[in-house]
């Protein structure tokens, strides 16, 4: 992480001024060298302060900010049931929400819950919540089956069945929302994957 202009600034004028009347000292005065070093160590000094509470600012800043992420994993049982992973990475409870934005051949397919952005998952400090969503019920508010998307299926196909995954946040007690950057996905219906689209 880089320092700020202002405190580079600030620390450049330190050093200066601090070098500047080390050198002033040892060049008029020469009896009183071991005064102008011990000035010049005082002034390191307070530089070396000014980067460690800056940078403390910054961790204890850091922790008290709304973080959280989601993330998808294939159930062994079925390809087309998936775990959902909301975890919090900050100090703070939060709400998490998040809208798949479902397509299926193009079409957009609305949904219910936590999965259409109409309930949220409320997440305590540093833990993760799990939950779940199949495939097969996006298909079927499409009226549309695995077998049919299967045996229409092309290589590299993206159309099928679209996720483009929108997630945020806020704290309790706010509405200072944090949107974290859409996550698209499409499944492959020939190998039976969801992958991220990037």
């Amino acid at each position: 992480m880089k320092l700020p202009r202002w405190l580079k600034t600030l620390i450049v004028v330190i050093a200066v001024a601090g070098v500047a009347g080390f050198v002033l000292s040892v060049c008029c005065q020469g009896s009183k060298v071991p005064k102008a070093i011990s000035d010049l160590t005082l002034v390191l000094t307070l530089i070396a302060v000014i980067i460690y509470v800056y940078y403390t600012y910054v961790l204890a800043k850091e922790a008290w900010t709304p973080s959280a992420s989601i993330s998808f994993q294939r159930t062994e049982q079925d390809p087309l049931h998936f775990l959902a992973f909301v975890t919090n990475s900050s100090k703070v409870s939060l709400h998490c929400w998040c809208n798949l934005n479902a397509k299926v051949n193009g079409q957009a397919v609305s949904l219910d819950g936590f999965y259409g952005g109409q309930s949220s998952f409320d997440v305590q400090p540093y833990s993760t919540v799990q939950g779940h969503f199949s495939l097969r019920d996006i298909l079927a508010r499409a009226n549309c089956t695995v077998e049919q998307m299967i045996q229409n299926a092309q290589p590299g196909d993206k159309s099928r069945l679209y996720l483009d995954v929108s997630f945020w946040c806020y704290p309790f007690g706010t509405r200072d929302e944090v949107h974290n950057p859409k996550q698209p996905h499409y499944f492959d219906f020939e190998r039976q994957i969801l992958i991220a689209d990037f």
